[in-house]
Protein backbone atom coordinates (compact mmCIF):
# COMPACT_ATOMS: atom_id res chain seq x y z
CA UNK A 1 0.00 0.00 0.00
CA UNK A 2 1.34 3.46 -0.93
CA UNK A 3 0.53 5.77 1.99
CA UNK A 4 1.01 9.52 2.45
CA UNK A 5 1.13 10.90 6.01
CA UNK A 6 0.78 14.66 6.56
CA UNK A 7 1.98 16.57 9.62
CA UNK A 8 3.61 20.01 9.58
CA UNK A 9 6.46 18.90 11.86
CA UNK A 10 7.81 15.36 12.01
CA UNK A 11 9.78 14.64 15.20
CA UNK A 12 9.51 13.03 18.64
CA UNK A 13 8.88 16.10 20.82
CA UNK A 14 5.09 16.64 20.86
CA UNK A 15 2.47 13.97 21.43
CA UNK A 16 0.91 14.21 17.95
CA UNK A 17 4.32 14.30 16.31
CA UNK A 18 5.50 11.24 18.24
CA UNK A 19 2.33 9.48 17.16
CA UNK A 20 3.05 10.08 13.45
CA UNK A 21 6.67 9.06 13.98
CA UNK A 22 5.69 5.72 15.51
CA UNK A 23 2.87 5.02 13.05
CA UNK A 24 5.12 5.65 10.04
CA UNK A 25 7.65 3.19 11.46
CA UNK A 26 4.99 0.56 12.11
CA UNK A 27 3.61 0.90 8.58
CA UNK A 28 7.06 0.70 6.98
CA UNK A 29 7.94 -2.40 8.99
CA UNK A 30 4.78 -4.03 7.66
CA UNK A 31 6.05 -3.51 4.11
CA UNK A 32 4.01 -0.46 3.12
CA UNK A 33 5.47 2.40 1.08
CA UNK A 34 5.31 5.41 3.40
CA UNK A 35 5.68 9.05 2.33
CA UNK A 36 5.93 11.86 4.89
CA UNK A 37 4.73 15.34 3.84
CA UNK A 38 6.05 17.81 6.42
CA UNK A 39 7.84 21.11 6.72
CA UNK A 40 10.49 19.76 9.10
CA UNK A 41 11.75 16.29 9.92
CA UNK A 42 14.07 15.08 7.18
CA UNK A 43 16.73 14.16 9.76
CA UNK A 44 14.19 12.21 11.84
CA UNK A 45 13.13 10.25 8.75
CA UNK A 46 16.78 9.42 8.09
CA UNK A 47 17.24 8.17 11.67
CA UNK A 48 14.07 6.08 11.53
CA UNK A 49 15.15 4.52 8.24
CA UNK A 50 18.45 3.50 9.83
CA UNK A 51 16.56 1.94 12.72
CA UNK A 52 14.24 0.06 10.36
CA UNK A 53 17.19 -1.19 8.34
CA UNK A 54 18.79 -2.52 11.50
CA UNK A 55 15.54 -4.46 12.10
CA UNK A 56 15.69 -5.92 8.56
CA UNK A 57 12.76 -3.86 7.31
CA UNK A 58 12.95 -3.61 3.53
CA UNK A 59 10.98 -0.38 3.14
CA UNK A 60 12.43 3.09 3.64
CA UNK A 61 10.28 6.10 4.51
CA UNK A 62 10.26 8.91 1.95
CA UNK A 63 10.35 12.57 3.02
CA UNK A 64 8.73 15.42 1.06
CA UNK A 65 9.38 18.93 2.37
CA UNK A 66 6.34 21.20 2.29
CA UNK A 67 7.15 24.94 2.37
CA UNK A 68 5.25 27.31 4.64
CA UNK A 69 4.86 31.06 4.82
CA UNK A 70 6.59 32.35 7.94
CA UNK A 71 5.33 34.92 10.40
CA UNK A 72 1.84 34.71 11.85
CA UNK A 73 0.64 31.28 12.96
CA UNK A 74 -2.46 31.39 10.75
CA UNK A 75 -0.28 32.00 7.67
CA UNK A 76 1.85 28.95 8.49
CA UNK A 77 -1.26 26.83 9.01
CA UNK A 78 -3.02 27.93 5.84
CA UNK A 79 0.09 27.86 3.63
CA UNK A 80 0.95 24.33 4.82
CA UNK A 81 -2.57 23.20 3.90
CA UNK A 82 -2.31 24.80 0.44
CA UNK A 83 1.22 23.69 -0.41
CA UNK A 84 0.70 20.12 0.82
CA UNK A 85 -2.42 19.82 -1.37
CA UNK A 86 -0.41 21.02 -4.38
CA UNK A 87 2.29 18.41 -3.81
CA UNK A 88 -0.10 15.55 -3.07
CA UNK A 89 -2.08 16.12 -6.25
CA UNK A 90 1.06 15.50 -8.31
CA UNK A 91 1.34 11.88 -7.13
CA UNK A 92 -0.92 8.86 -6.79
CA UNK A 93 -1.44 7.31 -3.36
CA UNK A 94 -3.66 4.51 -2.12
CA UNK A 95 -4.28 6.46 1.08
CA UNK A 96 -3.66 10.05 2.12
CA UNK A 97 -3.82 10.39 5.89
CA UNK A 98 -3.59 13.83 7.50
CA UNK A 99 -2.80 14.60 11.13
CA UNK A 100 -3.18 18.35 10.59
CA UNK A 101 -6.15 20.37 9.39
CA UNK A 102 -5.37 20.34 5.67
CA UNK A 103 -7.19 20.43 2.34
CA UNK A 104 -6.53 17.10 0.64
CA UNK A 105 -6.84 13.76 2.44
CA UNK A 106 -8.79 10.51 2.62
CA UNK A 107 -8.43 10.12 6.37
CA UNK A 108 -8.18 12.78 9.05
CA UNK A 109 -7.04 11.85 12.54
CA UNK A 110 -8.57 14.39 14.90
CA UNK A 111 -5.63 14.17 17.28
CA UNK A 112 -5.87 17.89 18.08
CA UNK A 113 -9.53 17.49 18.93
CA UNK A 114 -12.49 19.55 17.76
CA UNK A 115 -11.37 23.18 17.63
CA UNK A 116 -14.93 24.51 17.85
CA UNK A 117 -15.35 22.66 21.15
CA UNK A 118 -12.13 24.12 22.56
CA UNK A 119 -13.17 27.63 21.46
CA UNK A 120 -16.51 27.16 23.19
CA UNK A 121 -14.72 26.31 26.43
CA UNK A 122 -12.21 29.15 25.98
CA UNK A 123 -15.01 31.69 25.69
CA UNK A 124 -16.58 30.41 28.91
CA UNK A 125 -13.39 30.94 30.91
CA UNK A 126 -12.37 34.23 29.25
CA UNK A 127 -11.98 36.92 31.90
CA UNK A 128 -13.96 39.68 30.17
CA UNK A 129 -15.75 40.80 27.01
CA UNK A 130 -12.58 42.08 25.37
CA UNK A 131 -10.88 38.72 25.86
CA UNK A 132 -13.86 36.94 24.33
CA UNK A 133 -13.85 39.29 21.33
CA UNK A 134 -10.12 38.69 20.80
CA UNK A 135 -10.71 34.93 20.84
CA UNK A 136 -13.52 35.21 18.28
CA UNK A 137 -11.53 37.46 15.92
CA UNK A 138 -8.19 35.66 16.21
CA UNK A 139 -7.20 34.82 12.59
CA UNK A 140 -5.68 31.49 13.65
CA UNK A 141 -8.97 30.38 15.19
CA UNK A 142 -10.87 31.50 12.08
CA UNK A 143 -8.44 29.60 9.85
CA UNK A 144 -8.69 26.41 11.90
CA UNK A 145 -12.48 26.59 11.94
CA UNK A 146 -12.55 27.03 8.15
CA UNK A 147 -10.28 24.02 7.60
CA UNK A 148 -12.05 21.92 10.23
CA UNK A 149 -15.48 22.51 8.71
CA UNK A 150 -14.22 21.55 5.26
CA UNK A 151 -12.53 18.39 6.53
CA UNK A 152 -15.55 17.13 8.45
CA UNK A 153 -17.77 17.78 5.43
CA UNK A 154 -15.62 16.12 2.76
CA UNK A 155 -13.25 13.64 4.40
CA UNK A 156 -14.03 9.98 3.72
CA UNK A 157 -13.11 8.77 7.19
CA UNK A 158 -12.37 10.54 10.46
CA UNK A 159 -10.39 8.90 13.25
CA UNK A 160 -11.26 10.19 16.72
CA UNK A 161 -8.84 9.24 19.48
CA UNK A 162 -11.52 8.94 22.18
CA UNK A 163 -15.28 8.51 22.35
CA UNK A 164 -15.68 12.05 23.67
CA UNK A 165 -13.93 13.39 20.57
CA UNK A 166 -16.35 11.55 18.32
CA UNK A 167 -19.29 12.99 20.25
CA UNK A 168 -17.92 16.54 19.93
CA UNK A 169 -17.51 16.25 16.16
CA UNK A 170 -21.06 14.97 15.79
CA UNK A 171 -22.41 17.70 18.09
CA UNK A 172 -20.72 20.61 16.32
CA UNK A 173 -20.73 19.43 12.70
CA UNK A 174 -23.51 16.85 12.39
CA UNK A 175 -21.17 14.23 10.93
CA UNK A 176 -22.69 10.79 10.42
CA UNK A 177 -21.34 8.56 13.19
CA UNK A 178 -20.53 5.85 10.65
CA UNK A 179 -17.81 8.07 9.17
CA UNK A 180 -16.00 8.36 12.51
CA UNK A 181 -13.90 5.54 13.95
CA UNK A 182 -12.51 5.69 17.47
CA UNK A 183 -8.94 4.40 17.69
CA UNK A 184 -7.14 4.90 20.99
CA UNK A 185 -3.46 5.78 20.94
CA UNK A 186 -0.74 3.22 21.46
CA UNK A 187 2.45 3.49 23.50
CA UNK A 188 5.93 2.04 23.14
CA UNK A 189 6.02 -0.15 26.25
CA UNK A 190 9.70 -0.89 25.75
CA UNK A 191 10.72 2.77 25.78
CA UNK A 192 8.32 3.60 28.61
CA UNK A 193 8.49 0.89 31.25
CA UNK A 194 8.72 0.49 35.04
CA UNK A 195 12.21 -0.99 34.69
CA UNK A 196 13.54 2.40 33.69
CA UNK A 197 12.45 3.72 37.09
CA UNK A 198 14.89 1.25 38.67
CA UNK A 199 17.70 1.74 36.13
CA UNK A 200 17.58 5.53 36.02
CA UNK A 201 16.36 6.62 39.46
CA UNK A 202 18.88 9.40 39.90
CA UNK A 203 19.63 10.71 36.40
CA UNK A 204 17.16 13.58 36.15
CA UNK A 205 17.16 14.16 39.89
CA UNK A 206 20.91 14.62 39.94
CA UNK A 207 20.81 16.84 36.86
CA UNK A 208 18.32 19.22 38.50
CA UNK A 209 19.66 18.96 42.07
CA UNK A 210 16.73 16.97 43.39
CA UNK A 211 17.24 14.63 46.32
CA UNK A 212 15.86 11.11 46.54
CA UNK A 213 13.65 12.40 49.38
CA UNK A 214 11.94 14.96 47.13
CA UNK A 215 8.39 14.13 46.08
CA UNK A 216 8.44 14.92 42.37
CA UNK A 217 5.23 15.95 40.59
CA UNK A 218 5.58 15.70 36.83
CA UNK A 219 3.72 17.79 34.24
CA UNK A 220 4.40 17.07 30.55
CA UNK A 221 2.94 19.05 27.65
CA UNK A 222 2.81 22.27 25.69
CA UNK A 223 -0.10 24.69 25.41
CA UNK A 224 -0.03 25.38 29.14
CA UNK A 225 -3.20 27.46 29.37
CA UNK A 226 -5.29 24.68 27.85
CA UNK A 227 -3.58 22.06 29.99
CA UNK A 228 -4.26 23.86 33.26
CA UNK A 229 -0.69 24.46 34.40
CA UNK A 230 -1.57 27.58 36.41
CA UNK A 231 -4.04 25.56 38.51
CA UNK A 232 -1.40 22.91 39.18
CA UNK A 233 1.11 25.54 40.30
CA UNK A 234 -1.51 26.98 42.66
CA UNK A 235 -2.16 23.46 43.98
CA UNK A 236 1.53 22.97 44.74
CA UNK A 237 1.38 26.10 46.89
CA UNK A 238 -1.33 24.39 48.99
CA UNK A 239 0.67 21.25 49.71
CA UNK A 240 2.03 20.99 53.24
CA UNK A 241 4.75 18.46 52.46
CA UNK A 242 8.11 20.22 52.63
CA UNK A 243 10.05 18.40 49.93
CA UNK A 244 7.65 18.73 46.99
CA UNK A 245 8.99 19.66 43.55
CA UNK A 246 7.10 20.27 40.31
CA UNK A 247 8.89 19.48 37.05
CA UNK A 248 7.37 21.12 33.97
CA UNK A 249 8.43 19.41 30.74
CA UNK A 250 7.37 21.16 27.55
CA UNK A 251 7.46 24.52 25.82
CA UNK A 252 5.20 27.57 25.97
CA UNK A 253 5.31 31.23 26.98
CA UNK A 254 7.04 30.97 30.34
CA UNK A 255 6.69 34.55 31.66
CA UNK A 256 3.18 34.49 33.22
CA UNK A 257 3.90 31.15 34.91
CA UNK A 258 7.27 32.29 36.24
CA UNK A 259 5.50 35.36 37.64
CA UNK A 260 2.90 33.12 39.31
CA UNK A 261 5.67 30.99 40.82
CA UNK A 262 7.36 34.07 42.30
CA UNK A 263 4.07 35.49 43.58
CA UNK A 264 3.30 32.23 45.40
CA UNK A 265 6.81 31.94 46.82
CA UNK A 266 7.54 28.68 44.99
CA UNK A 267 11.03 29.52 43.68
CA UNK A 268 13.11 26.35 43.89
CA UNK A 269 9.99 24.17 44.06
CA UNK A 270 8.90 24.64 40.43
CA UNK A 271 11.42 23.78 37.71
CA UNK A 272 10.89 24.56 34.03
CA UNK A 273 12.66 21.93 31.93
CA UNK A 274 11.72 22.94 28.38
CA UNK A 275 11.06 20.60 25.45
CA UNK A 276 12.80 17.24 25.19
CA UNK A 277 12.78 14.08 23.09
CA UNK A 278 13.91 12.10 26.16
CA UNK A 279 10.64 12.21 28.07
CA UNK A 280 11.09 8.65 29.35
CA UNK A 281 13.85 9.82 31.69
CA UNK A 282 11.51 12.32 33.34
CA UNK A 283 8.70 9.80 33.83
CA UNK A 284 11.26 7.52 35.45
CA UNK A 285 12.19 10.23 37.95
CA UNK A 286 8.68 11.29 38.97
CA UNK A 287 6.48 10.17 41.84
CA UNK A 288 3.16 11.20 40.30
CA UNK A 289 2.05 12.57 36.92
CA UNK A 290 -0.57 15.35 36.97
CA UNK A 291 -2.45 16.81 33.99
CA UNK A 292 -5.31 19.13 35.06
CA UNK A 293 -6.21 19.86 31.45
CA UNK A 294 -9.23 21.94 30.49
CA UNK A 295 -9.47 20.23 27.10
CA UNK A 296 -7.52 17.19 25.88
CA UNK A 297 -8.60 14.91 23.01
CA UNK A 298 -6.66 12.06 24.63
CA UNK A 299 -3.18 12.91 25.87
CA UNK A 300 -0.48 10.48 24.78
CA UNK A 301 1.54 11.63 27.77
CA UNK A 302 -1.02 9.85 29.94
CA UNK A 303 -0.27 6.52 28.25
CA UNK A 304 3.46 7.15 28.57
CA UNK A 305 3.11 7.80 32.29
CA UNK A 306 0.91 4.73 32.72
CA UNK A 307 3.38 2.54 30.83
CA UNK A 308 6.19 3.74 33.10
CA UNK A 309 4.16 2.64 36.11
CA UNK A 310 3.66 6.20 37.28
CA UNK A 311 0.44 7.07 39.15
CA UNK A 312 -1.54 9.64 37.18
CA UNK A 313 -4.02 12.35 38.11
CA UNK A 314 -5.95 13.69 35.12
CA UNK A 315 -9.13 15.62 34.36
CA UNK A 316 -12.35 13.76 33.69
CA UNK A 317 -12.70 15.83 30.50
CA UNK A 318 -9.51 14.35 29.03
CA UNK A 319 -10.05 11.59 26.48
CA UNK A 320 -7.65 9.33 28.38
CA UNK A 321 -10.04 9.43 31.34
CA UNK A 322 -12.22 6.99 29.37
CA UNK A 323 -9.72 4.19 30.01
CA UNK A 324 -9.10 5.04 33.70
CA UNK A 325 -10.91 3.44 36.62
CA UNK A 326 -10.79 6.08 39.36
CA UNK A 327 -8.87 4.83 42.38
CA UNK A 328 -7.61 1.68 40.63
CA UNK A 329 -5.16 2.79 37.93
CA UNK A 330 -5.38 6.56 38.29
CA UNK A 331 -7.20 9.43 39.97
CA UNK A 332 -9.68 11.68 38.15
CA UNK A 333 -10.32 15.39 38.70
CA UNK A 334 -13.91 16.63 38.60
CA UNK A 335 -12.86 20.27 38.25
CA UNK A 336 -9.35 20.86 36.85
CA UNK A 337 -9.68 24.58 37.65
CA UNK A 338 -9.92 23.86 41.38
CA UNK A 339 -6.41 23.94 42.96
CA UNK A 340 -7.78 22.57 46.23
CA UNK A 341 -9.11 19.42 44.52
CA UNK A 342 -5.81 18.97 42.66
CA UNK A 343 -3.87 19.35 45.92
CA UNK A 344 -6.19 16.88 47.67
CA UNK A 345 -5.64 14.23 44.99
CA UNK A 346 -1.86 14.77 45.08
CA UNK A 347 -1.88 14.34 48.88
CA UNK A 348 -3.55 10.95 48.39
CA UNK A 349 -0.48 9.79 46.47
CA UNK A 350 1.80 10.68 49.39
CA UNK A 351 0.64 7.29 50.71
CA UNK A 352 3.24 4.75 49.56
CA UNK A 353 0.79 1.84 49.47
CA UNK A 354 -1.74 3.65 47.29
CA UNK A 355 0.99 4.99 45.02
CA UNK A 356 2.42 1.50 44.49
CA UNK A 357 -1.04 0.09 43.76
CA UNK A 358 -1.86 2.82 41.24
CA UNK A 359 1.53 2.42 39.56
CA UNK A 360 1.29 -1.36 39.20
CA UNK A 361 -2.23 -1.19 37.80
CA UNK A 362 -1.20 1.67 35.51
CA UNK A 363 1.36 -0.53 33.78
CA UNK A 364 -1.15 -3.37 33.35
CA UNK A 365 -3.58 -0.95 31.73
CA UNK A 366 -0.98 0.53 29.37
CA UNK A 367 -0.03 -2.92 28.10
CA UNK A 368 -3.44 -3.12 26.41
CA UNK A 369 -2.65 -0.10 24.22
CA UNK A 370 0.18 -1.12 21.91
CA UNK A 371 1.61 0.61 18.86
CA UNK A 372 1.00 -2.58 16.90
CA UNK A 373 -2.71 -2.68 17.80
CA UNK A 374 -3.09 0.98 16.88
CA UNK A 375 -1.43 0.42 13.50
CA UNK A 376 -3.62 -2.62 12.75
CA UNK A 377 -6.82 -0.70 13.55
CA UNK A 378 -5.63 2.20 11.38
CA UNK A 379 -4.91 -0.19 8.50
CA UNK A 380 -8.46 -1.53 8.81
CA UNK A 381 -9.73 2.02 8.15
CA UNK A 382 -7.41 2.30 5.14
CA UNK A 383 -8.69 -0.98 3.70
CA UNK A 384 -12.31 0.08 4.16
CA UNK A 385 -11.63 3.25 2.16
CA UNK A 386 -9.82 1.39 -0.62
CA UNK A 387 -12.71 -1.07 -0.80
CA UNK A 388 -15.46 1.57 -0.87
CA UNK A 389 -13.89 4.54 -2.70
CA UNK A 390 -11.82 5.22 -5.76
CA UNK A 391 -9.38 8.15 -5.77
CA UNK A 392 -9.31 11.21 -3.53
CA UNK A 393 -11.77 14.11 -3.63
Amino acid sequence: MKIALIRQDYHKHGGAERYVYHLSGELARRGHEVHIFAHTGKEEVHRLNKLNNSMNSSNSINFHRVPVVGGAAFLKTLSFALFSRRQLKKAKFDIIHSFDRTLYQDVYRAGDGCHREWLSRSLKIASNGLSRMMVRLNPLHLTLLFLEKRIFKKCKRIIAIAKIGKEEIIKHYGVNSGRITVIYNGVDSDEFNPGSRELLPGGVREQFNLSQDDFVILFVGSGWRRKGLSYLIKAVALLDREKVKLLIVGKDGKRPYSHLVRRLGLEGKVIFIGGTSEAANFYSSGDVFVLPTLYEPFGNVCLEALATGLPIIISKCAGAAEIITDGKNGLLLNNPMDPEEIARKIRMTFDDELRDKLGSNARLLAEKFTLSKNAEETLEVYNEIITNYEGTD
